[in-house]
């Protein structure tokens, strides 16, 4: 003979207990996957950047080129991350842009560039995540026998 206790209510109760920690891993998981995703289009419009920044036959232009393709790389980034998206100014080598120096003809000069922006999580009300900011630096070497002017 086996007796029943009444066991009324307790999936409620673990229901009850659990749901706050399975909401904030849900959160938490949330906010990893968009700091990835943000930092992942940072790192593409850094290397882009840089990429175009190789591109140009006139150091001058570089800076203009450098702030457009930042621009358009960061069309799919959140809001936040989007409207603070900035370069940092192109550092270039000593002679990028010029013509090769003969003296030394296994020189590289390079064209770096730095992205920078800041991701707001506060979205996220179930956490205490602010803002993050993301930073990534690619640097591109330029191709010495590109077209000179």
């Amino acid at each position: 003979m086996t007796t029943h206790r009444p066991e009324r209510g307790t999936a409620s109760l673990e229901l009850v207990i659990v749901a706050p920690f399975l909401l904030a891993l849900l959160f938490l998981i949330i906010a990893f996957g968009r700091y990835a995703q943000t930092e992942s289009l940072v790192d593409q419009a850094a290397r882009d950047a840089a990429r175009a920044a190789t591109a140009q036959n006139n150091r001058s232009e570089v800076p203009a080129v450098v702030s457009q393709v930042v621009k358009e790389s960061m069309d799919d980034a959140p809001a936040s991350c989007r409207s603070t998206a900035a370069a940092d100014p192109p550092q270039l080598s000593q002679n990028a842009f010029g013509l090769p120096d003969p003296d030394n003809p296994l020189a590289i000069e390079t064209v770096t560039v730095t992205v920078r922006c800041t991701l707001d999580l506060s979205d996220l009300g179930a956490l205490p995540l602010k803002k993050v900011d993301i930073a990534r630096t690619f640097t591109s070497p330029l191709d010495r026998y590109r077209g000179y002017r």
